[in-house]
Order: structure tokens, then sequence, then C-alpha cells
């Protein structure tokens, strides 16, 4: 590559890794709480949602009314919820601790919203561009394909989405990413200090999620299938992963003694019929991820693509990435295309595996596939630099001008579904998130009326994105007798967020008229016998008219 291609290569893709910044830092608290978030907002503060209630409104108080702003003040770090206290929730509820002890002290340090939440997660996404690069230079050892490589996982829909999610989605990928890259380091070297950094990233890796184990069994594989038998570097190897398997010993135990809530945990997905052809079908758009977002109706309708966008985006990113994988296999030495293809072999495959004998789409959801989607960008990033960049300019000039358009339009496809996503109010991951808005909108039209909520059965996702003044009152079935003697008695209109059958009943009997305004529909929650959230009208029968509310 001449110097003037190769200066304006770089030129180029240093713009593109400041407009990944870009996109990881806009727009933070604009999607609604969905419920991976309001866990983690239950898992950093350290209460239940029928704690918080508890404690802003005890059941004696009867019809108390409290504000919105109270029951958040309850899902950030503050003096009643210690460290220690947030760490016993997670031992007792099978949760890594890893991502969520950091989110703690980050609120903690910059401040309680969730705005400021999530931009934990847009840190931690940025912080896996150098670690790319990083673990292609180990691959590779030329610093083009470490830069096409972060490029494009910079403007990478999936990573922007996910750099947007309080979630611990981003540190799995960058602990995947610097493991991998400080295991070649470590091999490469035989130093103590990156057998350290390896193990270090092992046991991060433990805590941050269970999944990671796929990743370490893949790079056991890999050492295994590249090293002789008896030497110092499996000696090594052996010893750094005993260590950290050992440093995970104490959160080992508490899987197995709450065997019964970690099943919960991997129960949460919609569980729908899944065959081999729906199976391809889900990952390859899983794949086209990583370069275009297409899962999401408002890409095709922003786009202009409508179905078209699908069926011909997906198949033409599929054989990118399928050539791209080939061509590792038959151009680049045993240890570096080994390496690529364990790191998405063991987690891809028990994940389709699981999935296909409980014929349940359950596991091969995107937020599992983190670990692998960044090897896809690198398979294809090796692809385009050899055959975009690092050809002779004499003698295959004309294969340059095929290859460098198709970068091009690869990168740009990613700049233009990250731009659609920011401008969405909500988008497929935020499961749910329209039905969530449009409980928010109705409340908007009335927000000094009251919201009775059941105090069994709050639905705190509704909770999380109403305003702060919105006025809430948490209540039983009993307590309704007393609202005749309240203040309530002066209102003839009165949401009601998920009435039981019970308490409609009482309702109508004090001559109020329900009326079912919005409900969240039953996509990936198990609501274990109950209705799904319902928000209600309560109308009391009085000649006051009430028209002028506009309520829908």
């Amino acid at each position: 590559m001449d110097d003037f291609t190769k200066r304006w290569a770089i030129g180029l893709l240093v713009i593109l890794l400041t407009i990944g910044i870009f996109f990881r830092i806009i727009n933070l608290g604009q999607k609604p709480v969905w419920g991976g978030e309001a866990q983690t907002l239950s898992m950093i503060s350290g209460y239940s949602d029928g704690e918080v209630i508890d404690k802003i409104s005890t059941p004696a108080l009867t019809n108390k009314i409290v504000s919105v702003e109270s029951f958040l003040k309850y899902r950030f770090p503050n003096d009643d919820n210690n460290l220690r206290r947030i760490i016993h929730k997670l031992y007792t509820e099978n949760h890594p601790p890893l991502y969520f002890v950091l989110a703690h002290a980050w609120v903690k340090l910059f401040g309680s919203s969730v705005t400021t939440l999530r931009s934990l997660a847009a840190v931690l996404s940025w912080l896996a561009v150098p670690c790319i690069y990083w673990l292609c230079l180990e691959l590779f050892g030329i610093p083009v394909i470490g830069l096409m490589a972060s490029a494009s996982l910079s403007v990478s829909p999936i990573q922007v989405i996910y750099a947007h999610e309080a979630g611990s989605f981003s540190l799995l990928s960058l602990i995947v990413l610097l493991s991998s890259a400080a295991l070649l380091w470590a091999l490469r070297t035989q130093q103590k200090l990156a057998w350290a950094i390896y193990g270090i990233s092992l046991g991060l890796g433990l805590y941050c999620q269970y999944y990671f184990v796929f990743t370490l069994f893949g790079q056991i594989a890999y050492v295994l299938s590249i090293e002789p038998l008896r030497t110092r570097k499996l000696a090594n190897f052996s010893l750094v992963v005993l260590i950290a398997s050992l440093s995970f010993l104490p959160w080992t135990i508490t899987v197995f003694n709450h065997l019964a809530s970690f099943q919960d945990l991997t129960s949460l997905k919609e569980q729908n019929h899944l065959t081999l052809l729906g199976t391809i079908a889900f990952w390859a758009e899983n794949i086209s991820l990583s370069f275009v977002d297409l899962v999401d109706p408002k890409a095709s309708e922003y786009g202009g693509f409508g179905k078209f966008g699908f069926y011909f985006f997906t198949p033409l990113i599929l054989s990118l990435v399928g050539y791209s994988i080939y061509l590792l296999r038959a151009k680049t030495p045993k240890q570096v295309y080994l390496c690529i293809f364990f790191s998405i072999g063991s987690t891809a495959v028990p994940l389709i595996i699981f999935d296909l004998f409980a014929g349940q789409n359950q596991e091969i959801w995107p937020e599992n596939l983190c670990p692998i989607f960044p090897f896809f960008q690198i398979c294809v990033a090796y692809l385009l630099s050899t055959k975009g960049l690092l050809l002779d300019s004499v003698d295959r000039s004309w294969y340059r001008k095929y290859w460098l358009p198709i970068a091009a339009i690869l990168i740009t496809e990613g700049v233009v579904f990250c731009g659609i996503y920011l401008q969405a109010d909500t988008w497929w991951n935020k499961y749910g998130g329209e039905d969530i808005l449009s409980f928010t909108q109705i409340v908007r039209q009335a927000p000094d009326l009251p919201i009775l909520v059941n105090r069994q059965h709050p639905e705190s996702l509704v909770i999380y994105n109403l305003q702060p003044q919105v006025k809430l009152v948490f209540v039983d079935a009993p307590q309704l007798n007393h609202l005749n003697v309240t203040e309530f008695a002066t209102l003839d209109t009165i949401f009601f967020l998920n009435p039981d059958l019970e308490m409609q009943a009482e309702l109508k009997r004090q001559h109020y008229q329900l009326r079912l305004l919005a409900q969240y529909p039953n996509l990936d929650r198990v609501y274990d016998g109950l209705t799904p959230p319902q928000l209600w009208k309560l109308r009391k029968f009085t000649s006051i008219p009430m028209d002028d509310l506009n309520l829908k």
C-alpha cells in the first residue's frame, strides 16, 4: 500500500472512531427503561419493588400520596443501601456481581439517573475498541487490519445499541476481547505480566456473566489444539486457568445453592417454538447485526428499505462473512484462524444445541451472543484490509477498485443504521418499549391526576418511565374501601395501574366506571399467572363533566 493511500485510510478510520464516540454518548436517556434495566436498578439499590414500596408507603398509612421521585430515590445508591447489602442480594439471587458493583460505584460517583447509569456501558463499549485493535495486532501483526476492525466495531449497530443499555453486555464484550488478546500475548512472550493480565481477565469474565465459561472452554480448546503436551506454555496456561477458576469458587457455591433461581434467570425470554430453519433465519439476523440492523421495523421504515432491506442486505453480509472465514482458513496460520473459530464456536454451538433440544428460542438472543459479534468483524476486517488495502498497486489495482467500495458501503451502512437507532424513541432490544411509551403518554396528558397502584403487582417498569412529579398511591384491595373518605372523593377521574379482579369489583361497587387504556403484552416476562400490566381510567359517576381532560 502506497503512502498516500495509507494516510488517506488512516485519516478516514480516525474519523470513524470519532463518530463511534459520538454515537455512544448522545441520547443516552431517550429510550424507555425496560425489564433488564429495571433488574439492574434493583440490583444496584439492593431493594426489591416491595421493599421500596414498604419504605415510602407502609400498608398502615391508608392512601398515602408519594411521588415517582420518591420511588426512584431507593433505586439508586443512598445511605441505606450499602455495598454489603447489594453483594448479599446479588449472592442470594444468583447474579454475577462485577457489573452491578461497578454500576453502583459509577452512579454513586457521577449521579443518580438512568442516563448516568447507561453512560457506564457507553464507556465500556468504547474501551473495547482499543482491545480489538490489540487483538488484531496479536493475530496478524498488521496495524491496518486492527484499524479496520476498530472502525467497524466503533460504528457497529449492535455495539452502539448495547452501549446505550444499562446491562453487562458491553462489559462482557470488553473482557472477551481483552482476555483473547492477553492470551495470545502470553503465549507469544511467556512473560509473567502477560500471564497475570490474562488470569485477571479470566476472573473478571467469570464474575461478569456466567456465559463467559463458554469463552473459557473455547480458549482451553484453542491452546490444546496448538500446543504440544508437556510444554512450559501449556503448564503456565493450566496454572493460570486453575487459579482463575478457584477465584470463582465462592460464587460457584451460590449457583448450586440457588439453582432454581438460576433456572429462572435463563427462562425470561419468550418461549416460541423453534425449528432448524427458524434457527438458521435467527442466526442470519444475528450475524448481520454486526454491520446493519434490520431486526426492528423502524430501521426499514426510516431507511425506506421495507422487506427488501432484509432480503437484500442479509444475504450479502452473510456472503461477505462466509468468504472472510474461508479466506482466514486458507491464508492464515493455524494459530490465527483457530483462535477466531474457537472464539465463535465455543459460545455459538452450546446455545444452538440448547435451543434445538428445547425447541425454543431462549438462548440465541443477541445479548447472549455479545462475546462473538466482534470476531465476525475481525473476519471481515481481515478480508477488506487484505483485498482492498494491502495488495500491490501495480498488478492488482483493478482488484482494489471493487473491494474498497465494498468496505465503504459496509461502513456507511453501519453509520446510517446507528443514526436511525439514535433517532428512534424505542428499539427491538427494549422489549415492549412501545407499550411502555403508550402508558407514559397517556399519563402525561393529565399529569396532575394521581395513579393508584396495586401494591402486590406494581409493575415498576411503568413507574420508571413516568415524570418525577407524578403522584402515586400504593393500595391493597381492602384500602379501596376508604376512597370515598379521602381527597379522592373530590376527583371523578383517577388512573389505576394493575387492578386485580377483586379491586375492579370493589371500584364498581363504589360507582366507578372502569376503562382499559393500555396493556403491556406478555412478550418476554413471566407473570406467574398474573395478567400483563394494565393501565385503567376510573371515572366516578358524577354530574361534573371531565371531558376537557382529553383522555384517550
